[in-house]
């Protein structure tokens, strides 16, 4: 993929990679631009690990727009903060994906590549940002893009009871975190889940992760999402539960209450993973789930077309 970087409506620098395959004459007629969000530990290059764990394949074979940003505060992004008193992280992220960084990807990609609508594809903690995005979008009187759907895997709303990063209440605040490699190859890649070459990538995609991302789940997300976000999502949902996943429940009743939250989506999709791990793009089951969202991505964008100009 190709690196690029882009100056946003309010001064701030966005970073990232691109793939920007030609329509071919077997295209379809209506492409969209997806857009990979990473989570917390992660940059651009979740979506783009080596040869065979890469959104560049499907992409291409596709002839589908795909970028990856890297969000705001990792490697080279400006960062959000430090907040203001009355916001949260995921609410930052949400408002700065729709006011400044979506418009900008569908200017700089979305338009010149002749597409016709935007899909969203999130991992882990940048589900909270696009699905608040998606909100933010459905109540705007003129979006400056044309969001058609939204995907998300590794995150949900029923956490597994003591998981996650914890931080001793007798030391000092940590603002910063970075995983030693041991510790997150076994959580989010246990054994026999990915190929073992995955795991020399861990330095060059490592970096470090503000801890509020991680504790406004708790006090943002979970208690919040349901009555205020989700509700109001108009575009077509998929989501995916890794059922080997550490942090989120591999339950039937889990994925039921993510369906039911997404009560103004006309469309709904999702389910658990049998044995895939959290980070799933870099899995066994990468390229099925990389085909599974580039597909649903090419749906969204066909129902958008035929909707706005009835062919």
């Amino acid at each position: 993929m190709e690196s690029f970087t882009l100056t946003l409506a309010n001064g701030a620098t966005l970073t990232g990679l691109s793939n920007l395959p030609p329509a071919s004459a077997s295209a379809s007629k209506h492409r969209p631009l997806v857009v990979g969000l990473h989570g917390a530990s992660y940059g651009a290059t979740y979506f783009d690990v080596d040869a065979k764990h890469t959104a560049l394949l499907t992409s291409n074979a596709l002839s589908v727009p795909f970028v990856a940003v890297n969000r705001p505060g990792y490697l080279g992004s400006t960062s959000i903060y430090p907040l203001s008193a009355s916001s949260s992280d995921p609410e930052t992220h949400g408002a700065w994906l729709h006011k400044y960084i979506l418009p900008a990807l569908w200017k700089e990609f979305g338009l010149p590549q002749g597409c016709n609508s935007l899909v969203l594809h999130c991992h882990s903690l940048a589900s909270p940002g696009g699905v608040i995005a998606a909100s933010y979008h459905a109540s705007s009187p003129d979006p400056e893009y044309p969001l058609a759907g939204i995907i998300f895997s590794g995150f949900g709303i029923h956490l597994i009871p003591d998981s996650g990063p914890k931080q001793d209440p007798d030391a000092p605040p940590v603002e910063f975190l970075e995983f030693p490699q041991q510790i997150k190859d076994a959580i989010m890649m246990p054994p026999g889940t990915c190929h073992p070459d995955v795991y020399t990538h861990h330095d060059r995609l490592n970096t470090r992760f503000p801890m509020q991302e991680v504790g406004d789940i708790h006090t943002v997300w979970l208690p919040r999402v349901r009555g205020e976000w989700a509700k109001d999502v108009k575009v077509p949902v998929m989501f995916g539960i890794a059922e080997r996943d550490c942090y989120w429940e591999a339950t039937r009743e889990h994925v039921d209450g993510m369906r039911g939250m997404f009560r103004a989506s006309p469309r709904v999709e999702g389910g658990v993973v049998r044995g895939a791990p959290h980070n799933i793009e870099m899995s066994y089951w990468a390229q099925g789930w990389y085909g599974r969202c580039f597909g649903f991505g090419l749906e969204c964008a066909a129902s958008f077309g035929v909707a706005r100009d009835g062919q």
